[in-house]
């Protein structure tokens, strides 16, 4: 069986999510790729983490990377004012 990944083992990527309403970012080294439930998964080397593949860039896209932060922190926004809207603070 032949599994097409859009990442490789041994590629230098960058991570990037929310996280309680912060954007979190750090680059890494993808070390193994699985299958889960979740769909395809990437084990990173440094921080020993498993990464859904929605939250990996490769490390030289810069432009995808700032796309990305902005779209994060414009839902981040977006969700503070539901909040303050809605009156749950």
């Amino acid at each position: 069986m032949k599994i097409n990944t859009k990442y490789d083992i041994g590629q230098r990527v960058w991570i990037i999510y929310e996280n309680r309403g912060e954007v979190c970012v750090f680059d890494d080294i993808i070390s193994e790729i699985c299958i889960s439930e979740s769909g395809l998964e990437y084990w990173v080397q440094i921080s020993g983490d498993s990464i859904l593949e929605e939250n990996i860039i490769l490390y030289e896209e810069y432009d995808k990377l700032k796309d990305r932060i902005l779209k994060l922190m414009e839902d981040i926004h977006n969700s503070e004012r539901e909040v303050k809207k809605n009156g749950l603070s």
